[in-house]
């Protein structure tokens, strides 16, 4: 597996620079000192830890939302363009596309591959440097999760439809290159997800089960492990892994009048991880706030057909926000403005700051999603998994909350995952891995008249996946760029 590509080497240079947070500056330089004196403590480890967590930062910003614009519940807003490339998905060629999640893995990894090749020469070694191991291979593998949705199809599509078997996603990335220059080919879907899965199992046992706000524990682990298994379709591992968090006791499902401002708060009883914002450390106005809000871009806002689904007595459909803009001047009854919702309850800010906002990555009601699909489609079957369902729904809705007493079926998981999950890039995802199309329906008033020119987006159709830009590939013979390049896309 020779062969990545040239964005590795800005690694050397990231792993150089000195960040807000000491990112992996163990020692005061501005050139990489690459020998065995790097890390010889727990302390230097500790400070290289902390640093690696920057590169989670991703989740501060859009990159959250693109499973659901590229979905039928949220929609690039009109006349914005900040999420053109995932809403409006015929644009995408080889030299407009968007590798921020390729170059991220690949220098992300980079560097943690340099700091655990040095652990070596940690000579009083202990529980604390294997837990340290442990987080700096747990964020490793979670890039190569996101850039796995991105750059490649999904796991459960393999041999379906247009997609191949042995369809390829990114390159594992688990060890130091002999060449930073040189070409490095991609690893196959199959090959890449038992990585990940593979490596979760190896060290979650070394992660804390204390809760700890802003770092990975045993429990984010094994959420983590349940999103992979259920992705692979192995419904019992998922089952088990979302049940353990869920019987632990360490987190409670929000009451339903606790629910909304949970958002404002940090760290409450559902939080397995967020991604920690402050005054002095956020995205800016490149932030999830101020991206999403009324009052700042308004770049996404809910699809009519989102809309049309209501329910006064779920407390989820309050994080959406009503502009009320039937006064514009230029507005008609047919584009109906004063449908206009926003999810700016869902990342509204902190204290009034449109700017200070977790990403909440793990959350617990997410878990008991995932046992319930995966009991359903397992071998617990529905008598295991209508508790599951019926659980998060009593603390959400006071409209039929025992509906699932009686029973459900994958309709109804789907439907709970995407009110619940709505705005955390989850939708598209979902039913494609399930082998259905994206509809964006069409109607008046339905804000889908917004720059959209793909309507059905089915699960094998090659724009559900990002081009690999022509600049990654320009290392490689022609040959070779032909395979390497994602279906559907040409090399210029």
């Amino acid at each position: 597996m020779k062969c990545i590509n040239i964005l590795l080497i800005a690694a050397l240079g990231m792993f150089a620079s000195s960040c807000g947070n000491d990112f992996l500056d163990v020692k005061p330089t501005n050139a990489v000192v690459d020998d065995d004196n790097m890390i010889t403590t727990n302390a230097e480890l500790q400070a290289a830890v902390n640093g690696a967590y920057t590169y989670l930062e991703y989740y501060r910003v859009s990159t959250m939302l693109q499973g659901d614009v590229m979905g039928d519940d949220l929609q690039s807003y009109p006349w914005d363009y900040r999420l053109e490339l995932y809403y409006c998905m015929d644009q995408r060629t080889v030299n407009y596309t968007d590798m921020g999640l390729w170059a991220r893995l690949y220098s992300g990894a980079f560097d943690i591959n340099t700091v655990l090749d040095k652990v070596k020469n940690i000579k009083e070694q202990n529980d604390d440097t294997k837990r340290m191991v442990a987080e700096l291979r747990f964020i490793r593998a979670f890039l190569h999760w996101d850039a796995s949705l991105r750059y490649g199809p999904l796991p459960s599509n393999l041999g379906k439809g247009n997609i191949k078997q042995d369809a390829l996603g990114v390159m594992i990335t688990d060890k130091l290159p002999e060449d930073i220059q040189g070409v490095y080919y991609r690893d196959k879907v199959s090959d890449v997800f038992a990585f990940m899965i593979r490596e979760m199992e190896e060290i979650v046992g070394d992660l804390p089960t204390e809760n700890r706000h802003a770092a990975l524990t045993y429990w984010a682990g094994k959420m983590f492990l349940a999103r992979l298994y259920l992705y692979t379709e192995q419904w019992d591992k998922a089952f088990d892994c979302a049940a353990e968090v869920i019987s632990s006791g360490r987190y409670a499902l929000y009451a339903k009048e606790d629910y909304l401002r949970s958002w404002r708060e940090t760290y409450g009883s559902e939080s397995i991880f967020e991604m920690p914002t402050t005054e002095s450390d956020n995205a800016s106005w490149d932030g999830l706030g101020y991206f999403v809000n009324h009052y700042g871009y308004q770049a996404v806002m809910a699809t009519t057909e989102f809309v049309s689904l209501w329910d006064a007595g779920d407390v989820r459909f309050n994080l959406l926000y009503n502009a009320w803009w039937d006064w514009l001047p230029y507005g008609t009854d047919d584009y109906s403005w004063d449908n206009c919702y926003f999810i700016s309850n869902k990342y509204p800010g902190r204290n009034g700051n449109l700017l200070v906002c977790n990403p909440k990555i793990f959350r617990l009601s997410e878990a008991y999603l995932i046992a319930a699909e995966a009991a359903l489609r397992g071998s617990k079957g529905m008598s295991v998994g209508n508790w599951y369902l019926t659980e998060l729904r009593r603390n959400r809705t006071t409209t039929e909350p025992n509906r699932y007493d009686a029973g459900y079926d994958l309709e109804d998981v789907l439907y709970e995952r995407r009110v619940e999950l709505i705005g955390e890039g989850h939708r598209a995802f979902d039913l494609w891995r399930n082998q259905r199309s994206v509809v964006r329906y069409s109607g008046v008033p339905n804000f889908h008249w917004s720059n959209i020119r793909v309507a059905e987006i089915p699960f094998d159709d090659y724009r559900t996946i990002l081009p690999i830009a022509v600049r990654e590939l320009d290392l490689m013979s022609a040959a070779d760029k032909a395979v390497q390049q994602n279906p559907g896309y040409g090399l210029y």
